[in-house]
């Protein structure tokens, strides 16, 4: 027992070594105490399973416009250890979402909404930065209560968890596939935020012009409808702040923009 409890204590130091770090771009302070190998293995499993049952767009031009786009925010992100991977779903839904790893999937019924091939690279800009930000694994952090505190850490970094359907749910929650109200709320519209300015960067650095970002949020507000979420019970910030915040971080992105734009109209409707 005495061993056991060493370990455990051994491992949890050595995850503690290195778990204060700074986003990259927004350079936020950052506690993580998940391994990347850990999250990419959750957001591989996690990827099957939402994949499962799905209807898939392959070989279509629409897949492989997601495909190449996907491929060139890849590239500025600069993550070769990832798997990178995207996938389309037919579904009307209007989403998207990008899993430790690189784990992308996106769903047809976002494309009108899109518009054109600028439109997808924020988007995708956006997902690939909740995996480079680890948010992920900073949620997941402050849920380790669910997987038995130290003990779990330390299944967790030996890579030797089995989850049961509660623990999966969580999992699948922290990791990007899910929303919970409480203690996270306030994380969750932080790291959305973030993933705006870390997508907005990142299409600018692959050549698309970042101020399509701020018509996005205008279409993405027509295609709710109406039915709005109260803010302060959304873990997402409103339409309004989403392009503010965009708004402050433009100046940096047009000059990425500007040294690597494209020699071919990316805004040209498509969708």
């Amino acid at each position: 027992m005495g061993t056991r409890r060493g370990r455990y204590l051994a491992l949890a130091a050595l995850a503690l070594v290195g778990s204060c770090t700074k986003v990259p771009i927004t350079g936020r302070p950052q506690y993580n105490l998940i391994p990347d190998s850990v999250m990419s293995s959750l957001g591989k499993s996690s990827y099957a399973d939402a994949l499962a049952g799905q209807e898939i767009a392959r070989k279509t031009e629409d897949a492989a416009l997601l495909h190449q786009v996907g491929t060139q925010i890849s590239q500025v992100a600069n993550r070769p250890d990832y798997a990178w991977k995207t996938t389309l779903i037919e579904s009307e839904e209007v989403n998207a979402w990008c899993l430790p790893g690189g784990y992308i999937g996106f769903y047809t019924g976002i494309l009108p909404v899109l518009r054109h091939e600028a439109g997808m690279a924020f988007v995708l800009g956006h997902e690939v930065g909740h995996a480079i930000a680890r948010h992920g694994a900073e949620r997941l952090t402050q849920q380790l209560t669910l997987f038995g505190g130290l003990a779990g850490l330390t299944l967790l970094l030996d890579e030797e968890s089995t989850l049961d359907k509660g623990q999966r749910s969580a999992v699948v929650a922290a990791v990007g596939l899910g929303a919970e109200l409480g203690v996270l709320l306030p994380f969750s519209r932080t790291h959305e935020s973030e993933a705006d300015v870390i997508g907005l960067m990142y299409m600018a650095r692959a050549g698309y012009p970042p101020a399509e970002s701020i018509p996005l949020w205008d279409r993405m507000s027509r295609a709710a409808g109406g039915s709005r979420v109260p803010v302060f019970l959304s873990t997402h910030p409103s339409d309004e702040k989403r392009q503010d915040h965009l708004r402050e971080w433009m100046p940096q992105a047009t000059k990425r923009y500007e040294r690597h734009q494209r020699s071919y109209d990316t805004t040209a409707p498509r969708w």
